[in-house]
């Protein structure tokens, strides 16, 4: 879990807080403040996740990742993990890189998935399939819109879907 994804995160911190602190994001820092606060690890990661959320709202991407990563650092619970991979696949395609987007998706989905990621995941394998032309992103796209249409996510798709 000792992973980072982004470079140089302190630099990125500092240049985004400042940037924000200027701007008046005072939204977005009482989510971090109310993270740094929560009682739990799991907690905390929850509060990082709708930190980095609202990062990506506002634009600011590479502090989104910063948030993500710290919230992956503490080594939350499944939902809370797949709630912070959901937000890293949106901010990677956010980002123009749907096929690392794509990468960090099938890593959690090889574990566990729900609507949101499943959603996140479609976009990612669209916007990949138009950057590359690869069938595989069409066929995995394909397979998570009927599942969306249809409108729930049977368990026995979860494998599947994974792979």
């Amino acid at each position: 879990r000792g992973r980072s994804l982004l470079p140089d995160r302190d630099s990125t911190l500092q240049a985004g807080l400042d940037r924000r602190l200027a701007a008046g994001a005072r939204p977005i820092l009482e989510l971090a403040i109310q993270a740094a606060s929560a009682g739990s690890e799991d907690e905390r990661a929850w509060g990082l996740a709708r930190v980095a959320a609202a990062l990506r709202k506002a634009g600011e991407l590479e502090l989104a990742l910063t948030a993500l990563d710290a919230a992956f650092a503490l080594g939350p619970s499944d939902w809370a993990e797949r709630a912070v991979y959901t937000c890293a696949v949106a901010v990677h395609c956010d980002r123009d890189d749907p096929e690392h987007a794509v990468t960090i998706g099938e890593e959690q989905m090889a574990r566990s998935l729900d609507e949101k990621l499943l959603h996140a995941m479609a976009r990612a394998y669209y916007e990949a399939l138009e950057a590359t032309g690869r069938e595989e992103y069409r066929e995995s796209w394909e397979r998570i819109s009927a599942l969306l249409d249809a409108g729930r996510v049977p368990a026995s798709n979860v494998r599947q879907l994974a792979r």
